[in-house]
């Protein structure tokens, strides 16, 4: 329907309103980041420097909060809340480890996983989005 220059849309059959089936496909492309986010974890936790386990059990999958229901955000995140027993300290060199400083190489732990997982969360976004256009 046109009227001075609005266009409305309408479904008249079907089970969800458009804004449903939308808030449903940002879901499901949410359960995919989140299911890959955690294999990024698990191939980070295998590729950390290991010397007290610390860093290893720091890492870490997050959801974050945010204001708008359309947007969502998970990350894999590492260092700080878990204490080194060594150092009585919380874990701050998770960075270190991974980028390396002028005193040791880094191990690119976190890159290395993500590395491991892009390609099927593209795909698996891309077919998500390919399902739309059928």
């Amino acid at each position: 329907m046109v009227n001075a220059g609005v266009i409305k849309v309408e479904v008249l059959s079907g089970k969800y309103p458009l804004t449903r089936v939308a808030d449903k496909m940002m879901e499901r492309a949410f359960q995919i980041a989140v299911e890959q986010a955690k294999v990024m974890q698990g191939y980070a936790q295998v590729w950390v420097p290991v010397e007290t386990g610390s860093l290893r059990n720091s890492i870490r999958l997050e959801i974050v909060p945010t204001n708008s229901s359309q947007k969502k955000s998970v990350r894999v995140r590492a260092g700080g809340y878990v204490t080194n027993p060594k150092t009585g300290k919380l874990v701050d060199y998770a960075r270190f480890q991974e980028e390396g400083t002028k005193y040791i190489v880094g191990s690119f732990y976190m890159r290395r996983a993500f590395a491991m997982i892009e390609s099927s969360l593209r795909s698996m976004l891309e077919s998500m989005e390919e399902s739309l256009s059928e």
